[in-house]
């Protein structure tokens, strides 16, 4: 069951009107070592051959990707967009100004299953940070963010301590590194201006907001709070 919290809705002028926020429990989260080992259980195939196949797998999925490509498959299907301004009809794609996209949605399989999911309503309220959209202050793109722009976060309980290195935006790549942005201005708790480094690794990021304020958002709890973004960014040249 899809497990929900009701939360404001910043997005209309209605004070009253909420929207859901899924929250997973723990026991919902399936990582790639989870899913395999419930493909074991079902029998046909060890686990030495299952680890084979996934490499084999990972590696035609990344060809087919880096060759432009699309995959239309019961799982998923992709798609590419071109973020960026071009001059006029005879300018070319230049990474320097530009970006490529990869957008993934769900298959015929995975939308079918979805449909057969439960939802439960959770009691009371969550108190977390909740990110609602994330802007390049440069290009006003949403999803792909040049390193060195100003990230502009919005959305509902955001604020933070800059002073204290727990707290802050943080963004994870796919290589595993994590990234303290630097705050610019004083965070505010519906919206905060950050610098996306020009260290950070180009590239898929996921975006992190931590605080540990509570109450009037002035008090400092010893709980470290956080909320992740939805959606995956991208870090460009």
């Amino acid at each position: 069951m899809i497990p929900i919290y009701l939360r404001e809705n910043l997005l209309t002028a209605d004070p009253d009107d909420c929207m859901a926020q899924v929250v997973p429990e723990k026991s919902q989260v399936w990582t790639q070592e989870r899913i395999d080992a419930e493909i074991v259980k079902l029998g046909g195939v060890t686990e030495a051959a299952l680890a084979a196949v996934r490499k084999n797998e990972a590696k035609v999925y990344a060809d087919i990707i880096a060759d432009g490509g699309v995959i239309n498959s019961d799982l998923f299907s992709t798609a590419f967009s071109v973020s960026g301004v071009f001059t006029n009809q005879a300018d070319t794609f230049d990474p320097k100004r530009h970006a490529v996209n990869l957008n993934a949605t769900p298959g015929t399989l995975l939308r079918e299953a979805a449909k057969k999911a439960k939802v439960y309503k959770k009691e009371g309220s969550n108190t977390d940070p909740y990110i609602t959209q994330v802007t390049d202050g440069v290009t006003g793109d949403t999803q792909a963010i040049k390193l060195g722009s100003v990230m502009e976060i919005v959305g509902s309980r955001l604020k933070f301590d800059k002073k204290d290195s727990e707290q802050g935006v943080f963004v994870k790549t796919v290589d595993g590194k994590e990234y303290r942005c630097t705050p610019v201005g004083e965070p505010k708790p519906a919206k905060l201006m950050v610098l996306l480094g020009a260290d950070v690794s180009e590239g898929e990021f996921s975006l992190e907001v931590r605080t540990k304020l509570t109450g009037n958002r002035s008090e400092s709890g010893k709980t470290l709070k956080s909320g992740i973004y939805s959606k995956s960014l991208t870090a460009v040249n």
